[in-house]
């Protein structure tokens, strides 16, 4: 039982993006939890701990060594350092029953990681094994571009930063908002399904290109927008810097709904703790956004209380487009 106290209320502004989901996608709202950690509340559980985990290419190796991550991110992810290394554990993961598996890395001085050996491999793990492939790639060039259109994945991750202050602050990065802009564009022009990444607070926890991102995404076709909250994580040069608070991040939820109104837009994984990580997630549901990853005790009955049809996986939240028949949950007797 949650002991934070949510309200049903909805302000007229969250109203707007509230209908604007049950406008374009009915009731349903989507609950996530792969098997990237281990998760349980009262309301669900993920059953398997290889059904969707997450892999590194590099191992817990980053060149860029950003300041909100210091490549802690990668330690959380098992190391598929060879081509033969993955295929082996997309085999496991096929074996056990699995769904699939993100596919992830460090990146290089350029902002890039470099996927393009194990491009063959994927390519062959598909046709294998039919498992659900995601890539979360740094700068896209039009050979990663090429190689991830020839090797099938079902959806490629990016982060989108719309401030060129922020890349070089942060990600220690050369590169500009344009790079970011092209690389969304050349998985666009290849019709590669996208989701597109935001963080809110990224600089420092200020608000500062966000806005700016989702205009720049919204010029081109994606499959789903994810939102992420600034986290602070330890051993990192932002472990004590305050993420924004939660309805400055609500507001950033509302201008993605209002600017996608006909694709989904989610919570993704990260957010910050403590009570803000509650009224987050209140004014996620609020705003009208599709789902949750890895939703707090009680936002689900929350979200049944207004109106909502909560359904579960443990597959990667940014897959929503690819789901037709995910199972109602039931909560006292509701669907």
């Amino acid at each position: 039982m949650s002991f934070y106290e949510f309200d049903d209320n909805i302000k007229n502004e969250y109203l707007e993006g509230f209908n604007i989901r049950k406008d374009y996608f009915d009731s349903e709202i989507h609950f996530y939890a792969p098997s990237i950690k281990s998760y349980e509340t009262e309301d669900f559980k993920n059953n398997k701990s290889d059904s969707f985990p997450p892999f590194s290419i590099t191992g817990s190796s980053c060149s860029l060594k950003c300041e909100h991550c210091n490549a802690e991110i990668l330690k959380s992810m098992a190391p598929a350092l060879t081509p033969d290394e993955l295929f082996e554990k997309a085999k496991a993961i096929y074996d056990s029953g699995g769904l699939g598996f993100l596919l992830s890395g460090g990146s290089n001085g350029k902002g890039i990681v470099d996927i393009l050996p194990y491009i063959n491999t994927i390519k062959k793990i598909k046709s294998d094994f039919n498992l659900k492939v995601i890539a979360h790639c740094g700068l896209i060039t039009e050979e990663i571009a090429d190689g991830l259109y020839d090797a099938g994945i079902d959806s490629a991750m990016l982060d989108i930063i719309g401030e060129e202050d922020t890349i070089r602050k942060v990600y220690h990065l050369n590169a500009t908002v344009k790079d970011y802009e092209n690389s969304l564009k050349r998985l666009s022009e290849r019709k590669i399904p996208c989701s597109p990444h935001v963080v809110i607070g990224l600089k420092h926890g200020q608000i500062a290109g966000e806005f700016n991102a989702i205009d720049i995404i919204s010029n081109f076709s994606i499959s789903s927008l994810v939102l992420v909250g600034f986290m602070p994580m330890h051993n990192t040069k932002m472990e004590n810097i305050a993420p924004p608070a939660a309805e400055e991040i609500g507001e950033v939820f509302l201008y993605a709904r209002k600017k996608f109104t006909g694709t989904p837009v989610l919570l993704g994984c990260e957010r910050p703790y403590g009570l803000n990580k509650f009224k987050i997630e209140e004014l996620a549901v609020k705003s009208g956004l599709n789902g949750i990853a890895y939703p707090s005790e009680g936002i689900i009955p929350f979200s049944v209380k207004l109106g909502l049809k909560p359904k579960f996986s443990e597959i990667c939240c940014s897959l929503i487009f690819s789901e037709t028949a995910l199972p109602a949950i039931e909560i006292g007797g509701q669907v």
